[in-house]
């Protein structure tokens, strides 16, 4: 499947799946949109990409809402156009339910669920 002239913008893209995906969809020819909290691995990232130079590093922290209208009017502003959102963006807890507290719950769920509607 070829991705030529595709936006594709993924969250999470720092570590992963979702630097798995950036690298997959560079290699089938895509323009990638790199959104996570960490510039210095979406730099990375970036780098490991095929045609790296066309690949655009957006530091991202789904957790403030304020940020994310300003991301999206930034990347159309680059690119024009949006045809992918991959929305990978996430975080998780190893350990069991008893043992976590509920600020930790919280702030799953405020990456994981609320972050993705943002």
């Amino acid at each position: 499947m070829a991705f030529d002239a595709k936006v594709v913008w993924i969250t999470g893209a720092s570590s992963g799946i979702g630097r798995s995906l950036a690298q997959q969809f560079a290699e089938h020819g895509a323009k990638l949109v790199l959104s996570a909290r960490r510039e210095r691995a979406l730099r990375d990232v970036q780098q490991s990409c095929r045609d790296a130079e066309s690949h655009f590093v957006l530091p991202l922290d789904l957790c403030e809402p304020a940020a994310v209208g300003p991301a999206a009017s930034h990347v159309l502003e680059r690119f024009g156009q949006i045809d992918i959102l991959v929305n990978n963006a996430g975080i998780s807890q190893r350990a069991l339910a008893l043992d976590t507290k509920l600020d930790v719950d919280r702030q799953i769920m405020e990456t994981n669920y609320f972050g993705q509607w943002h």
